[in-house]
């Protein structure tokens, strides 16, 4: 509570200095003119006072004016023609505004698809300042709640993103123009998106199926985290942005300081992050472990020699401390990550080419935990000290071909990893340190080659896009000792190579003003991971055994069909539904390995499985989401996504009294770690002319009863949460985010929380919390 102390001392300073009189706003939705469908994440200025805002992805905005003037709104978007319109009286409605589609082709844009936005792909854009309303402290909070995603929870961070039942490296997570970050711990209590503050973010795009193939090897989606971007002003600005949250419960904050500027030639960023948070009582008074520390510096600059002409720079280090992971073997106690990446754009070259891109990085990950905090410590002592690093580039072209418009290139991605875990046993004190290599220097590097066409006519708009990645693994032998030194495994044979051919293509009927028919097709071939190739001896799965790399397991394909329908009317508003089907073949599973070949090194485990390739498996599933039309007192929105994934032929072994006793085929087995049924309703009201906006959500997630015999998954059952929420523009400063999350205290975890370590209790939610969030934008 003493950081909600302080936090309201400061708003009470902060209002009484910077106190002006009372804002007015005008509010609206930007739709394409060409097939009325609102677009998301066009800048809108206000000439006179130089407020700016970006609408969401309801191409929904509100922005602050001045009463007695003329106010002149510019909108920009990088797929539109610039529009000025000017307001001589404020609207009692809100506005309709429409721009027009460039006549050129492309610029460089940031999303997959048409620069229109009318991607064939069903696709979700969230927005900073979606971010901003939340109490969410971990990007994976959030994004569980979107449909048909969810998230795998271990602990208080680094909630592992999984998108129609696709998860871990089936995903392409990535930052900016490409960077990517591997994590250190084998069982991924750090992905990628626990190194990124998510109050650094601008946006989040979020494709789903094997479709953005110019990004990267894409196999079940693709999650595009994108942080606040320099700007180059007509004259030298500074800008000042702080964020500071407090919430009860889940006791803790958030801090963040911005100062961004520059002019023409120059621009810059510098930014810094500390949240801290403890533990929290679940809706039952439970008391669960779910402590916190973490803290961020981040640089960036960008110059501009000459029109048309950027170079970027840009270096993040963050820093977690003593974060507790309740259903891991380990806590981490350090992580050290730091980033570096240098970026070039060019543009102006002619009516032909459209932009030059070039992008490369390096993300170097140490990653320290240990087992200090579990009731085995006092016999053994494990320490682990892990060392990460991801080091690539992207380089792309942009021009016309024929009708249509081409982007070629080719990508570069280099993964090391290696670490040891020492073993101190504490009953005997004789025994010497044991030191076991955890990743055995893995190397795993790829190449890739990328080629997308757009093409348009009046009716459709057409996609097609090919990729070919050329991988090679390597480590030394996989090796693991006893105590005195005997040889408990060794498989020397560790190299790999692969070529992947991955190929997609779509097609987006305008069918009239109001609707659209989209349908995509593609298959997305994945190398196996470095956890798939190399792992040795470690429980890394859901279920209870040691995990044995292959490296020789095969690449899974998937080949997947998404059908996609909207309506987009101005009076009963845009409605979105999507079907897909997905086909994997050589999809990576696991089988038990006899103990007379390797017996298990980790207490309490059943077995051991080695990972394989089975012949197939299937996912299929819907998403339906609705949005009213701009009201001037209230909107609405309405979400509801499902997804089932089968195994046609698994193997379930059979245990009495802790041991594998025999094993049973079972057909039509459920894949485990699916999302169950989910439902969400939103409903907000407008107040003092935009300036106060309460809202209510309801979130409605069904039984999990489709579970994975084989793997011995648990169900889960159903809850219904409600959180109150408001947003109070007090000016064009200050900004007031608040609510009530979990507001009838419910007792809850998700399906995907996985159980407290040595129980089969599951990892609880978060009881009530209430929470404030204050902007300050100077």
């Amino acid at each position: 509570m003493n950081s909600l102390h302080y936090m309201s001392i400061l708003i009470i300073l902060l209002i009484s200095d910077l106190a002006i009189a009372q804002t007015n706003y005008i509010s609206g939705v930007v739709r394409s003119s060409g097939n009325n469908q609102p677009i998301a994440h066009v800048e809108i200025t206000n000439v006179q006072n130089d407020a700016s805002t970006l609408t969401d992805h309801k191409g929904l905005f509100s922005i602050p004016v001045k009463e007695k003037s003329v106010t002149v709104l510019i909108f920009r978007h990088l797929g539109y023609e610039t529009d000025t319109l000017n307001i001589n009286k404020i609207p009692n409605e809100p506005l309709e505004v429409f721009l027009q589609e460039k006549v050129s082709k492309l610029t460089e844009v940031e999303v997959f698809g048409d620069a229109n936005q009318n991607s064939t792909l069903l696709k979700t854009e969230i927005t900073r300042i979606d971010l901003e309303k939340t109490p969410f402290q971990d990007i994976g909070s959030y994004l569980r709640t979107e449909p048909n995603m969810g998230g795998i929870r271990k602990g208080a961070m680094g909630i592992d993103p999984v998108i129609r039942g696709f998860k871990y490296t089936q995903l392409n997570v990535q930052i900016n123009g490409g960077t990517k970050i591997e994590g250190g711990c084998p069982n991924r209590m750090d992905p990628a998106t626990a190194h990124i503050d998510i109050s650094d973010l601008q946006k989040i795009t979020i494709y789903k199926g094997p479709y953005a193939l110019k990004y990267g090897p894409n196999f079940g989606g693709l999650i595009r985290l994108v942080t606040n971007e320099l700007s180059f002003n007509e004259s030298y600005e500074t800008h000042l942005n702080m964020m500071v949250g407090g919430q009860t419960n889940y006791e803790g904050y958030k801090s963040r300081l911005n100062v961004a500027g520059g002019n023409k030639l120059l621009a810059y960023s510098l930014s810094t992050n500390w949240n801290k948070y403890g533990d929290y009582s679940s809706g039952n008074g439970e008391t669960m472990q779910g402590s916190s520390n973490n803290y961020s510096l981040k640089g960036q600059l960008g110059i501009q020699p000459v029109a048309g002409q950027k170079f970027y720079v840009g270096y993040d280090r963050s820093w977690g401390k003593n974060i507790d992971f309740p259903t891991l073997p380990m806590d981490e106690r350090n992580d050290n990550t730091e980033i570096y990446d240098f970026s070039y754009l060019g543009t102006g070259f002619g009516d032909v080419v459209h932009f030059i891109r070039a992008h490369i990085y390096n993300s170097d990950v140490n990653h320290e935990m240990d087992n200090k905090s579990r009731p085995f410590s006092d016999t053994v002592v494990a320490i682990s000290n892990i060392h990460a690093i991801n080091t690539g580039g992207r380089f792309a072209i942009n021009f016309d071909l024929g009708k249509g418009v081409l982007e070629a290139g080719s990508g570069f991605e280099r993964i090391s990893k290696d670490g040891t875990r020492s073993k101190t046993m504490i009953m005997q004190p004789n025994m010497p340190v044991l030191y076991e290599d955890l990743w055995n220097n893995s190397l795993v590097n790829n190449l890739g080659l990328f080629a997308e066409y757009q093409y348009k006519t009046s009716r459709f708009d057409w996609i097609a896009s090919a990729r070919l990645d050329i991988n090679q693994g390597n480590s030394d032998p996989m090796t693991r000792y006893s105590m005195k030194g005997d040889t408990i495994f060794i498989d020397a044979n560790t190299k790999s190579n692969y070529t992947n051919l991955s190929l997609s293509a779509g097609a987006t009927w305008h069918i009239n003003d109001h609707q659209n028919l989209a349908v995509a097709v593609g298959k997305g071939v994945r190398s196996p991971d470095i956890t798939e190739r190399f792992i040795t001896l470690l429980p890394v799965g859901y279920d209870n055994y040691d995990y044995l790399g292959n490296p020789q397991l095969k690449p899974e394909a998937n080949h997947e069909l998404d059908l996609n329908w909207t309506y987009t009317n101005s009076r009963l508003g845009n409605l979105t539904t999507g079907v897909f089907f997905s086909f994997v073949t050589d999809y990576i599973s696991a089988v038990m390995v006899p103990t007379s070949e390797v017996k298990p090194q980790t207490k309490g485990v059943l077995g051991v499985k080695r990972f394989i390739n089975i012949d197939k498996a299937y996912l299929t599933g819907f998403e339906i989401n609705y949005v009213t039309p701009a009201r001037k007192y209230w909107d609405a929105a309405f979400s509801a996504a499902y997804t089932t994934g089968i195994n046609p032929k698994a193997t379930r072994y059979l245990i009495e009294s802790g041991q594998v006793t025999g094993e049973e085929t079972i057909n039509n087995d459920p894949l485990p770690e699916i999302p169950p049924l989910e439902a969400n309703v939103a409903f907000y009201v407008h107040l003092l002319k935009n300036q106060l906006s309460p809202g209510i959500k309801w979130r409605m997630v069904a039984a999990q009863n489709q579970v994975s015999k084989a793997y011995y998954e648990k169900t889960s059952p159903a809850f219904t949460t409600v959180e109150l929420m408001v947003t109070y523009h007090y000016s064009n400063q200050v900004t007031l985010y608040g609510g009530v999350s979990n507001l009838f205290n419910t007792n809850y975890y998700e399906h995907l929380n996985r159980r407290i370590v040595g129980s089969l209790s599951p990892y609880l939610e978060p009881g009530r919390i209430c929470y404030l969030n204050l902007i300050i934008n100077l």
